[in-house]
């Protein structure tokens, strides 16, 4: 595992760690918390989007950016072989 992919692992672990802390915090209880997030109602799919949404849109946003940047190298890595090619030939 790369050193990028391990800060996002971590950074998603302490995004929801943290949240779950918080509300723990807010509402005085994590029994209250602990219901929310099993009681399968409207409250609880709420409280799952808020953990794991940005997590997931993070996530994909640094694979998409990943890919990209790897693509652009490797096409640009491609142009300058076959320029070296271009040169070698022509100066032969």
């Amino acid at each position: 595992m790369s050193s990028w992919r391990k800060i996002g692992l971590w950074i998603s672990i302490l995004w929801v760690v943290g949240l779950l802390i918080f509300l723990g915090v807010v509402h005085s209880t994590w029994k209250t918390v602990l219901d929310v997030l099993v009681a399968g109602n409207l409250d609880s799919l709420t409280l799952w989007t808020v953990m794991l949404g940005p997590v997931v849109l993070l996530l994909s946003i640094g694979i998409i950016t990943g890919e990209v940047i790897r693509w652009i190298r490797q096409r640009q890595s491609t142009a300058e072989e076959r320029y070296q090619r271009f040169e070698n030939e022509h100066h032969e």
